[in-house]
């Protein structure tokens, strides 16, 4: 089968290339990264069948780069994730961090590769904001485009991580990009975290189980993001939704008693995964995360009195959906992070399964750089739903 070219910008540990690589014709060529930290993983873990991996800053790359490293051959796709920090909801928003123009040398590269197609995600903020609405109408000239806010949940993954995904597909080859159809929701009840109950999925309760996010930048205070149009009418035929204890349940028991077919799928051969290492959370921090009811907010007494707002100190659940996994997982007051039956946040390997990482995946370096690497990471299994779908869409310029 020929294999097209693909290039990563902002690329980490190339997750979004190791997908495009499993499901579709896809082969990286080069990634690009000013952090070395992700980059040596990516080198451990894939070594030079991996592609070329540049690490400087991007706003340096040219498309002669690109190129050289493709060896002669087509650079079909360019994939990446500009920097989110000045836009996402957890952080600052600062109108005039600098990393919120870098989307613009994402889109000068695309300009200049002319490939068949491109694809950005970001966070759900972004598909509001004019820097992104300035670039399409602009440098994606020649592309037929979508844009929407997904969530990972909906494509087999035991995390409501929600994300602005951008599909962009050269006019020339008349196919204009739709968004990728759903493939779980299911029948079985999830635990949602604002009922605090087990819920069955369906047009009504979907929104709250996949914890949708604020529709920030958009006009319509208020709303949030949904993906009841995408789904259309398809939610109970489809399979299950992944929840945490299907991706995480087995990683205490060595061989585990039982697994689920995810858990299965992320599983390798040769004992306990690597990065499963507890986190050293002091003695009186233990005691008070061990009040938090499993799938609950936590009680007065596991904060020592102060109240909090978001999900801080919050329980995840076994039979509910992990939530958007950050680069500050280890703290328990960034999130809802604790363990569903353990006094303890997620280690790093369970964090890594709710992202879609498969055990055989190694992160290498201190274990804070290990947890920003799969904070910031874009879910492999969600990039190899989507390379999937732009195969299909674009079945016959690829085979051409």
């Amino acid at each position: 089968m020929l294999r097209h070219g693909i290039a990563e910008l902002f690329a980490g540990v190339g997750s979004v290339a190791d997908g495009f690589s499993r499901g579709g014709p896809f082969q990286p060529v080069y990634l690009n990264d000013v952090d070395p930290s992700p980059a040596a993983t990516y080198r451990v873990n894939r070594g030079e069948k991996g592609g070329e991996y540049d690490v400087r800053d991007v706003r340096q790359v040219t498309a002669a780069d690109v190129l050289k490293a493709a060896d002669g051959r087509q650079v079909s796709g360019v994939l990446g994730c500009p920097p989110c920090q000045g836009w996402s909801a957890a952080g600052r928003r600062l109108a005039d961090d600098e990393r919120n123009m870098l989307i613009g040398d994402y889109f000068r590269l695309v300009r200049d590769l002319r490939p068949l197609f491109f694809v950005m995600e970001n966070v759900p903020a972004v598909s509001g904001r004019p820097e992104l609405r300035r670039a399409l109408a602009t440098e994606a000239r020649g592309y037929r485009c979508w844009s929407g806010v997904l969530n990972a949940a909906s494509y087999g993954l035991p995390q409501t991580r929600q994300r602005t995904l951008v599909l962009g597909y050269r006019e020339d080859l008349g196919v204009r990009p739709t968004p990728p159809p759903p493939t779980h929701a299911g029948r079985r009840e999830v635990w949602d975290y604002r009922r605090e109950a087990l819920v069955a999925p369906t047009a009504e309760t979907l929104d709250s189980l996949l914890g949708s996010a604020p529709t920030l930048y958009v006009t319509g205070t208020g709303s949030a993001h949904t993906m009841r149009g995408i789904y259309a009418a398809r939610t109970l035929e489809l399979a299950d939704l992944v929840t945490v204890g299907d991706a995480i349940g087995d990683l205490d028991e060595d061989p585990p008693s039982r697994s689920s077919a995810y858990a299965r799928a992320m599983r390798t051969a040769g004992g306990p995964p690597a990065n499963h290492v507890p986190w050293g959370h002091g003695e009186d921090l233990v005691r008070r995360m061990s009040t938090v009811v499993e799938g609950c907010r936590p009680p007065l007494t596991a904060t020592n009195g102060r109240r909090y707002y978001s999900q801080a100190y919050a329980r995840l659940h076994r039979r509910g959906l992990g939530r958007t996994i950050t680069t500050n997982f280890h703290n328990p007051g960034s999130g809802r992070f604790l363990h569903y039956a353990r006094p303890r946040t997620l280690s790093v390997r369970e964090a890594a399964r709710l992202q879609g990482f498969s055990d055989d995946f190694v992160f290498t370096g201190h274990r804070g750089h290990q947890a920003r690497m799969v904070g910031n990471a874009f879910p492999p299994l969600w990039a190899e739903a989507i390379a999937r779908h732009v195969s299909d869409e674009l079945a016959d310029a690829l085979s051409a």
